[in-house]
């Protein structure tokens, strides 16, 4: 498929993986059996649950949630790129599947805008998924329906194959220490049908004026170095020992490496084209290192998050709630101390509130078709 083309065979014949939202999702206090959710065509209802709750239980942490993914989708302008939808109509598919969905701000919005499509969004976070629901209920959005689901457990057998036209994947970043990424993009890509689309959307962690934030992020990143989260591959670090001596370096150590990003961001064309992902190049070229030539589409958008810009207060409370979920990584790792760590978050606190504190928020989004 040229890749300028539009999403071709839109019209194929595939199973559906949604058939209806039974009666029973749309009432609160209650688990629903995921019934519009099947696993193959033989083997009936998948294991999971669609839970909900009312809007009582929703409290202020959910609430902070709901509101960041209402900024980043409304700072980052649009649902999808205007160079995405040119390459694929979504007024011409059927399905789509969210996978880290979250509390289903960008599903829900793509419904009210696409609303024959059949949605269904995936998180592992159940009460982000409870409240999802709910919110699907208030909207009157009856062909959206929310699951939760370990990520880690989303295998190609959990949907029919080819059952999406477009699958997204957003922002997994948040579950770094658990999630397979090469693993779990190898799945997404057996659930997208054949020239149906694979995007991704995934954050690095923000650069402020904070001294604050800058070392609790300098300490995530020795944090997960130690942990062995890491997307240095063996193969780059054997290349170090060998090149290192030549170069009249001392030997680099995986200890003593220092890092300055998430790196997540720079992974994604890479996991995308080895899921089988990315269109034909317009001109052919050879690769000496015989790598996949496929090209990943990316854009790159910024949230700023300094004070009296509308993305800061949302800011502010998942920076706060960041620094404490991080807090048992890094007493783990024994990169800071309890007390260190206490001073540290109201430091912090004190900064992001601070009339000079400046930050951004960066962003990437990377699609390709399914080959």
């Amino acid at each position: 498929m040229h890749y300028n083309t539009a999403c071709p065979g839109l019209d194929w014949p595939r199973p559906s993986p949604v058939l209806h939202v039974p009666h029973c999702v749309h009432r609160c206090h209650m688990t629903a059996p995921v019934e519009l959710l099947y696993s193959t065509g033989t083997k009936g209802i998948i294991q999971g649950d669609t839970p909900l709750m009312c809007h009582e239980e929703l409290n202020g942490t959910s609430y902070d949630d709901i509101l960041f993914q209402r900024v980043i989708v409304e700072e980052m302008g649009e649902l999808l790129p205007a160079k995405f939808l040119s390459e694929c109509d979504l007024s011409h598919a059927e399905s789509i599947l969210e996978i880290g969905s979250g509390a289903g701000e960008w599903l829900r919005a793509v419904a009210h805008m696409y609303p024959h499509l059949q949605c269904i969004g995936i998180d592992q976070d159940v009460r982000m998924v409870k409240a999802a629901n709910v919110l699907a209920q208030r909207d009157h959005l009856g062909q959206v329906a929310f699951l939760a689901q370990e990520l880690d457990e989303i295998l190609p057998t959990l949907f029919p194959q080819g059952s999406f036209d477009l699958v997204h994947l957003s922002l997994l970043g948040r579950y770094i220490l658990t999630a397979k990424y090469p693993v779990l993009a190898q799945a997404s890509a057996a659930l997208c049908r054949p020239g149906g689309m694979l995007c991704w959307t995934e954050a690095e962690l923000p650069i402020t004026n904070s001294p604050a934030c800058e070392l609790l992020n300098s300490l995530v990143y020795e944090a997960l170095q130690k942990a062995g989260q890491s997307f240095i591959t063996e193969h780059m670090w054997h290349v170090s020992t060998l090149f290192s001596p030549h170069a009249g370096m001392a030997k680099t150590e995986r200890s003593a490496s220092t890092r300055r990003h998430l790196g997540i961001t720079m992974m994604l064309g890479g996991w995308l084209r080895d899921a089988g992902c990315g269109a034909i190049p317009e001109t052919t070229t050879s690769s000496l290192w015989g790598k996949d030539s496929h090209v990943i589409h990316k854009e790159a958008s910024v949230i700023e998050v300094s004070v009296g810009q509308p993305a800061h207060e949302a800011f502010v409370r998942q920076a706060m709630r960041f620094s404490q979920r991080v807090k048992p990584l890094l007493l783990r790792t024994e990169v800071i101390g309890e007390m260190e760590h206490t001073a540290l978050c109201t430091q912090l606190e004190e900064e992001l509130t601070n009339q000079d504190f400046c930050g951004l928020f960066q962003l990437l989004r990377a699609w390709g078709p399914r080959l």
